[in-house]
């Protein structure tokens, strides 16, 4: 507070943003914002364990809603106090030098009858001087309340700031944790695309044969190939997303459209992580953290304060908003279960994905041993081949599954429940 202080500077808001230096090469781009970010000539290379690093240090929105907490951190209320805290210092000071003057006056005057009328006149001024300096003094101390409640009211919206822009910082880590659990997850896919192209190619080139030895008709031939035709556009427009994955990855953690990415192989869930799961205590937390849960009790102790202050005369928007939290965290409760039982869901899978592709290895293995001794023809070599392609890939894919699930169970512990998980 700077009750005494007549004058001061304001606090200087930061507004810089500071370019990152990468161990790649760079070039420095503005976007429509006018933001400064960072592009990069070399490919960068990701791994998913530092990617939420990544993003927070980098991203253009994070680093925006930074600085919007730093300014106000600095905002000091106490600024627009002191010039009303010096006017009224300026009084008090006067009207006590006032009262002082006239009652060394009125103390000279003496008590001679000829000097009653004077001294009557300087009584009344200086009863009327003591009520302006009362009036000014209950004036001072009602503004230094005032300003208490203000710098009050100042920490609190700091602290809801604060918590406002943690809360976006997360859900862009998750987002972005996401796109690149969906990015590798369209490597694979690609490669099943492929191999599906692969395996139409064989089977074309075998039923052209067979067409022309009047063994199978022209439809099947024509299925085939439109088979074909539908797979390649399945490639096609698959390619067009992972660059559409790629440009959002980059701009998430803070490049330009177009900069190339280098992703590595994901984190591979294991079932004693799901099996070592505490429910209960996991959901004592995600209540505990949950930014639903504390705008909701934000706004209950927005409305309490209002009433104590005489804001309002009335509990209903109190009661309201109390009502409001307690439907939050009933909401949230049931979110957190969903996840937890998708989770378990998904590692059910992964125990059934896991099953059907240590089948089809023990099939293939004895393929290839049939098929090295002539025993069967190199199309069911290659058919137990793609059984066995088939189930590395779904079990690839079981395995992503499981990940985004347990991703996603570990942010709403930290409190992100959003409406895309």
């Amino acid at each position: 507070m700077k009750r005494t202080i007549a004058a001061g500077l304001s606090a200087a808001l930061l507004c810089g943003m500071v370019v990152p230096a990468f161990a790649a090469d760079t070039k420095t781009a503005t976007n429509t914002t006018g933001t400064t970010q960072t592009q990069l000539t070399a490919p960068v290379k990701l791994t998913f364990d530092k990617l939420e690093e990544t993003v927070r240090q980098n991203n253009v929105t994070i680093k925006a809603n930074n600085n919007t907490v730093l300014s106000a951190e600095k905002t000091d209320v106490s600024d627009r106090y002191m010039e009303s805290y010096f006017q009224l210092s300026e009084q008090i000071s006067s009207y006590r030098k006032q009262i002082k003057e006239l009652q060394k006056t009125l103390k000279e005057l003496g008590t001679d009858k000829e000097n009653a009328g004077l001294r009557k006149t300087l009584e009344s001024q200086i009863s009327i001087l003591q009520r302006n300096l009362a009036a000014a003094e209950a004036s001072y101390k009602n503004l230094d309340d005032d300003e208490d409640d203000a710098e009050e009211d100042q920490e609190k919206t700091v602290d809801h700031t604060r918590r406002q822009m943690q809360n976006a910082a997360d859900e862009i880590c998750l987002s972005a944790e996401n796109t690149y659990i969906s990015l590798r997850g369209m490597k694979y896919t690609l490669n099943q695309t492929n191999r599906s192209i692969q395996q139409l190619d064989r089977n074309i080139a075998t039923v052209q044969k067979q067409v022309k030895l009047g063994m199978t008709g022209v439809n099947t031939l024509k299925s085939l190939q439109a088979q074909r035709e539908s797979a390649v556009a399945g490639k096609a427009s698959l390619t067009t997303q992972v660059e559409a994955l790629t440009n959002t990855l980059a701009i998430q953690c803070g490049y330009t459209t177009g900069t190339q990415i280098e992703t590595s192989d994901l984190p591979v869930v294991t079932a004693e992580q799901v099996t070592s799961i505490d429910y209960n205590k996991d959901l004592a937390e995600a209540l505990k953290n949950s930014y639903a849960i504390y705008s909701k009790e934000y706004a209950m102790q927005t409305a309490s304060d209002d009433y104590e202050n005489n804001k309002t005369n009335t509990l209903y928007a109190y009661q309201a908003a109390k009502i409001d939290r307690d439907a939050q965290k009933e909401s949230t409760t049931a979110s957190f279960r969903k996840l937890y039982t998708d989770l378990q869901e998904k590692q059910t899978a992964l125990a059934a994905a896991d099953a059907d592709l240590a089948q089809a290895k023990k099939t293939f293995t004895v393929s290839q041993v049939q098929y090295t001794r002539g025993m069967i023809s190199k199309m069911a070599y290659t058919d137990a081949l793609d059984t066995f392609t088939t189930a590395q890939e779904t079990e690839v894919a079981a395995r992503i599954d499981l990940l985004t699930a347990y991703n996603t169970y570990q942010w709403a512990k930290r409190g992100v429940i959003t409406a895309t998980t």
